[in-house]
């Protein structure tokens, strides 16, 4: 089984793709670039700041626009940390995920499900076609 088999579908698939950007602590861009990129190829609107934060914004369901907002947040950063005799490079490598039985871990490193599970969870809300809503933010 891959992880993009799991339930809920949407946010294990965006979770295997946050897995394929390296995003170690402090060395951020890359995982930056990927959230803005995807934010634009789904349609969401995204602002960043100076200091490497991503806002993806999306409006009310229709019939829900003064509901109140809700912010979900997450941290983009993961800890690097691999076992003594794996060779992995956190700046270069995509993290490999594997299913064991109701587990979902990596091989030999840590996922990054702190908080990349978070995110991803967050971005499946803001492009779910069945999720009704209020306004969504969603800072990174």
């Amino acid at each position: 089984m891959k992880i993009t088999d799991l339930k809920p579908t949407l946010v294990w698939e965006i979770f295997d793709e946050i897995t394929k950007v390296p995003r170690p602590t402090h060395h951020l861009d890359k995982m930056k670039a990927f959230l803005v990129d995807w934010a634009k190829r789904h349609n969401v609107e995204v602002h960043t700041d100076e200091v490497g934060n991503v806002m993806m914004r999306v409006p009310a369901t229709p019939g829900h626009e003064n509901a109140p907002v809700v912010i979900l947040q997450g941290h983009q950063d993961m800890v690097a940390e691999k076992l003594p005799h794996v060779k992995h490079d956190f700046m270069t490598d995509p993290i490999e995920t594997i299913v064991d039985g109701d587990w979902v871990k990596a091989n030999g490193t840590t996922l990054g499900a702190d908080n990349g599970l978070g995110c991803a969870t967050a971005m499946a809300a803001l492009i779910d076609p069945d999720l009704v809503h209020g306004p969504l933010d969603c800072p990174q």
